[in-house]
């Protein structure tokens, strides 16, 4: 796609988190996620959950810091893949916490939940759409919610933020991109009719009952956005020494 002809007609719909992750992970891409693309639209976003196995004996974020303080590397963190965005969610929160755990692969986040639902492993960061019904159904604890606010869904699960972590966001972005060079005015165009449509209370509900929020807003800012982020997940990245391989 990052190859197509900038006319406006080949599009891609991707998660843009794990697309500018993607470029601190594996540094021989073939494409730059910051200048290869042409940025369309932020479409929606669906955080992660920080949960547990319910033998794990922390219910909440500084109970789990001081667990996982007091064991150095003994927890095992489940993971969707190696290098994804719910590992780098596990490896900053890692970071700005002062532990460590083990990173535990699987071929994706419903493997991952049901590996800690089975006590295969204790925690992980997984979005909410695969995760929540676990919580819900008492095979996992659910610790905090990775947004920036809490979620109307879930409204008695406290943010990473609030719980000693401010700042901290990290999840599912979803988000329309095109090659590089797509005409201003094609993009302007683009950009309004997706964001017409996404702003519908038809949209809006739908997106809602799928644990999802739309989020929107101008090429410019998720230009903007892209670009922050890839800086970011590459310092964290970096101070991890983390190997993905």
């Amino acid at each position: 796609m990052a190859k197509s002809v900038p006319d406006g007609y080949t599009l891609l719909i991707t998660d843009l988190g794990g697309l500018v992750i993607s470029a601190s992970v594996y540094p021989k891409l073939p494409f730059d996620p910051s200048k290869d693309f042409s940025p369309v639209a932020m479409v929606s976003y669906s955080p992660h959950v920080l949960a547990v196995h319910p033998s794990v004996p922390a219910k909440s974020v500084k109970e789990l810091i001081e667990l996982a303080r007091a064991q150095p590397g003994k927890l095992n963190f489940a993971v969707s893949g190696i290098g994804g965005a719910p590992q780098l969610a596990g490896i900053e929160f890692a970071q700005r916490a002062g532990v460590k755990w083990t990173y535990i692969p699987y071929k994706g986040g419903s493997d991952a939940v049901s590996a800690v639902a089975a006590g295969q492993a204790e925690v992980l960061f997984n979005g909410m759409l695969a995760t929540w019904p676990s919580v819900q159904g008492g095979r996992l604890r659910a610790l905090a919610i990775s947004s920036a606010r809490r979620v109307p869904s879930a409204p008695d699960t406290p943010t990473v933020a609030e719980s000693g972590m401010p700042g901290f966001e990290t999840g599912s972005f979803q988000g329309v991109v095109g090659p590089a060079g797509v005409p201003h005015e094609i993009v302007a165009k683009l950009n309004s009719q997706l964001t017409r449509i996404l702003q519908t209370d038809e949209m809006k509900e739908r997106f809602a009952r799928q644990g999802t929020e739309v989020r929107t807003g101008t090429p410019e800012s998720l230009g903007d956005w892209l670009r922050g982020e890839q800086a970011r997940w590459s310092k964290v990245v970096k101070e991890s020494g983390e190997k993905f391989e």
